[in-house]
Formats: C-alpha cells, structure tokens, sequence
C-alpha cells in the first residue's frame, strides 16, 4: 500500500471516529521532548527540547452500548529554537569511499569528535486511532484491549550557530531530518471511578512502526523500521458533581502526563563520502512527555 492510500485510510478512519463521538476532550501540554539522531561514526546530535503540545482525544467510547469501543488521539507539538552543542568526527568527509585497507571504523578510530554549537527546532504531528473490546466493564469502571494504527511525522530542524564552524561540507546545515511513519500494535486501557466526580485512567501501546526518512545529509528515501510505545495517565472530573451544578452535568476537566517514545533504525545509506551498508549506522530515537490539561464534553 503507497503512502497517499495509507494516509487516505487513517484520514477516513479518524473522520469515522470523530462523527459519532460520545465526548471530545481538547488539551494543552509541556513538556520535553528528547531526540537523538547520529549518522554513525560521522555526527551525533542529541538534545533535549522543551515542547507545547496541542491534542484532541476522545480516550474511550463504547460503540451502541457493546463491549467493542473505540479510541483516538491527534496530537500537535512544536517547540522554541535552542541553540545546543552537536558532536562532529574530525574526519576528513572529502574522502572517497572505499579506503582500500580501511573500513568506515577504522577511517575515524583515531579523530575525535568535535563539539560544535547548532540550533534546533522540533515539531510534528502524531495520530493513534484503534478500536477494542471491554473484557471487563462495570458500573465504576473497565478494561479493555484492542488493537490501533497510526501515523507519525516528527521533523527536527538543525542549524550551524557558528559560520566559522561550516566545516565537514556544511554537515549540520544539511541534517534536517523528518521521517513519516506508519504503526500498528496492541493496546491496553483501563478506567475507575473513584468517587462520583473523580475518575482516574490509564492506558499503554505496543506498536511496530515502518515508513521512510529523509535526512540532507545521508539521503531521502531510506527506510526505517523501529517500535512505537506509548503511556498515558489521567484524572478526569466532573464539576458537576463536585460544585453542584447541574448545568454543567456533560462538561469536565482532566489532568495527565503522557510518553511517547519512537526508535527507529536504518541499514544502509548514502552518504557525501559514498554509500554503506551498516547495521545501525544512521539511527534516531525520540521521547515526548508532555503533563496536560484539558476540558471536554460528553454528548
């Protein structure tokens, strides 16, 4: 399946779930989010950025008042340009590939890294939808499993701080790096209500990923395998109840914090010295947690 059916389907798949929502919550979020990406043994960037992020969930909805439900969440993070220090091999990368006598290893055992000052900027979007079955479900609460899919898009922008420093071919002026995944998995979710205003949840994914990146310095178009986990958990009230206020019987608050954590891993790419065919030697592994709140409604 090419991408532009893959994002048609999740696009009918979000609009299906959306239409006949029982409640929609929208929230606002900060938090970090790390990342870290190195062409191996060439440059290594890793960095931690504070991030905003924007999201409209709806964690849980039975589907005609079965045991089957079905869940969603679209998330938006951004965050500010920090200026960090990026680690570069000494090596000369004006040098062609192969180095007769020489692997990619020992072409750079004996530089060291050089630390050089980048600014970088990350921002994405990030949708999970799924459906399951409440294999336990009372008046107070449930759990239930399922099965989800999803799309992930996280872009990391990097830039030389130094002009002086645009050495190794402008290497960091070229790492941009944005990679589109695709993910399915398992899912777990689980709900109590603790008093008739208060309700805590949670929930956890498992998911393999795979799509492609596309990196200025080593190439576009390389694919990426990896693993997509996700926790989630969350107090959700009822001002209702606790206020008093019957008018506001369908609206409530919540409060969470959420990970997310995307590793990704390539065999072979191209790079400004040639081509190689190395386990791992470009690879990226990004962690967001964001602590929200939110407001929603129950239709």
């Amino acid at each position: 399946m090419d991408v532009l059916t893959r994002s048609a389907a999740l696009a009918c798949l979000t609009l299906a779930s959306i239409a006949p929502a029982h409640a929609l919550e929208l929230r606002y979020g900060s938090g970090d989010f790390d990342m870290g990406a190195a062409a191996k043994p060439f440059i290594s960037v890793d960095t931690s950025l504070e991030v905003d992020t924007w999201t409209l969930a709806e964690p849980h909805s039975n589907i005609n008042a079965s045991p089957l439900y079905y869940q969603f969440r679209a998330d938006y993070f951004d965050s500010d340009t920090v200026n960090k220090m990026t680690d570069l091999a000494s090596v000369p990368l004006t040098t062609s590939l192969p180095v007769i006598g020489s692997s990619v290893t020992d072409l750079i055992a004996d530089n060291t890294a050089i630390p050089v000052p980048a600014d970088y900027r990350i921002h994405g979007v990030n949708l999970d939808v799924g459906v399951g079955y409440d294999v336990l479900k009372t008046a107070r609460g449930h759990v239930g499993v399922g099965v989800n899919t999803g799309v992930s898009t996280p872009f990391m922008k990097v830039r030389n701080a130094l002009p002086v420093a645009n050495l190794a071919l402008d290497m960091l002026d070229t790492f941009d790096t944005e990679i589109t995944t695709y993910k399915a998995g398992v899912a777990v979710q689980g709900s109590y209500q603790a008093t008739p205003w208060l309700e805590v949840a949670g929930n956890a994914s498992l998911n393999h990923q795979t799509g492609e990146m596309d990196n200025g310095w080593v190439g576009s178009g390389i694919d990426m395998d990896g693993t997509y986990r996700t926790l989630e958990v969350a107090a959700k009230i009822k001002p209702a109840k606790l206020l008093n206020q019957p008018q506001l019987k369908n609206a409530f608050v919540s409060i969470g914090h959420s990970r997310s954590d995307w590793d990704y891993d390539s065999a072979a790419i191209n790079t400004p010295i040639g081509s190689a065919s190395v386990p791992g030697m470009f690879d990226a592994n990004f962690a967001h947690d964001s602590t929200w709140v939110g407001a929603g409604y129950d239709f």
